[in-house]
């Protein structure tokens, strides 16, 4: 890495640890510590898609579609499987099974798309991302078009 790299990641670790100090003083409340994890969950998606639209080059629609498959694993995992083991620990083993099956799906997903490129593979991704929704959307099993209902919020600035 070179100084302008490092300096950037420093003071990038410096305010999120400022950041993290006021949350914990209660000087920030927790309106605006939901609001600062949103916005790094939204930045980790953003970050995501630049990794495949700007760095690669390749036009992805289906990011949205992975980042539900995910999140309703990791909730499948956290509230219906009621493990007993304390809350972290089910949130660690929530947050990992969710990004496997998501790899997962992209790994099946990737199959019939490698050579894809361009309007075919904005296509297929976004084909993918709407048949995520459908399902997620009628599948009783984790509350149908109401969604999903008493999921712990473990979700921290710190975790983000």
């Amino acid at each position: 890495m070179n100084k302008k790299k490092l300096l950037t990641v420093g003071f990038a670790l410096a305010f999120g640890i400022l950041i993290q100090l006021l949350i914990s003083s209660n000087v920030l409340n927790a309106y605006y510590a939901q609001v600062l994890t949103l916005m790094s969950i939204y930045i980790i998606m953003s970050t995501s898609l630049n990794l495949i639209n700007g760095i690669t080059g390749q036009f992805s629609l289906g990011h949205a579609g992975f980042a539900a498959v995910g999140g309703y694993f990791s909730a499948i995992v956290t509230t219906r499987l009621h493990l007993p083991l304390p809350g972290p620990i089910v949130f660690i083993i929530a947050l990992l099974a969710g990004g496997l099956i998501a790899a997962a799906a992209g790994f099946l997903i990737g199959l019939p798309t490698l050579r894809l490129r361009g309007d075919y593979l904005a296509i297929a991704t976004l084909g993918f991302g709407e048949i995520i929704r459908v399902v997620f959307l009628n599948w009783k099993y984790v509350g149908g078009a109401a969604g999903m209902w008493g999921i712990p919020g473990y979700t921290t600035f710190l975790w983000a």
